[in-house]
């Protein structure tokens, strides 16, 4: 099931989501988002071996299916409240399941993050690689719509806000955090 519906939002992400929305589970969902969070840990101490990036890079390597939990969650709580306003909400666990496969672009983030290490600091290879990494991020903010289109059913425009909610209240609370250090 799991393998299929990865091939399915690679090659045809609108109707899997629809399908996923049809009858969600959240099982798949959670093992997507272990699943990427694993790939892109091994990728990530492995791109930190290769860069010689040392004990930093291994903890924020090691604490990246953590971080993929933590966001998935918070996200389909912040998505469900807001979509409340449009008279959809309380759909929190049918987006859980389906927002599961959106992880899959950091996968290929990983697999980047390799080439850039491999590439050498400060190369004009290492810059390029670089850029490649903002498709993929638009790859997961395009997914995350169509799972939130899928689930709460609201416009497309409604959908992609609602998919940029999550990072805008993250960026908030970071810029909080950073007044309430300097204070």
């Amino acid at each position: 099931m799991v393998p299929v519906t990865v091939i399915g939002v690679v090659v045809r992400p609108r109707s899997t989501f629809a399908a996923l929305a049809g009858s969600p589970r959240l099982v798949p969902g959670f093992a997507a988002v272990v699943g990427s969070g694993v790939v892109s840990l091994a990728l990530g101490l492995l791109a930190n071996q290769i860069g010689g990036g040392g004990g930093p890079g291994t903890v924020a390597s090691l604490l990246l299916p953590i971080l993929f939990l933590v966001y998935w969650g918070a996200a389909a709580l912040i998505i469900d409240a807001a979509a409340g306003l449009s008279a959809s909400s309380g759909r929190w666990r049918s987006y859980l399941a389906v927002s599961g496969f959106t992880f899959i672009p950091w996968i290929a983030y990983g697999v980047l993050s390799v080439f850039e290490a491999a590439a050498g600091a400060s190369t004009v290879a290492e810059s390029l690689i670089a850029w490649l990494t903002l498709p993929l991020l638009a790859w997961f903010l395009f997914l995350t719509a169509l799972a939130v289109h899928a689930v709460f059913e609201v416009t497309p425009f409604v959908a992609v806000a609602l998919a940029m909610l999550p990072d805008a209240v993250l960026l908030f609370l970071l810029i909080a955090l950073l007044v309430a250090a300097n204070l």
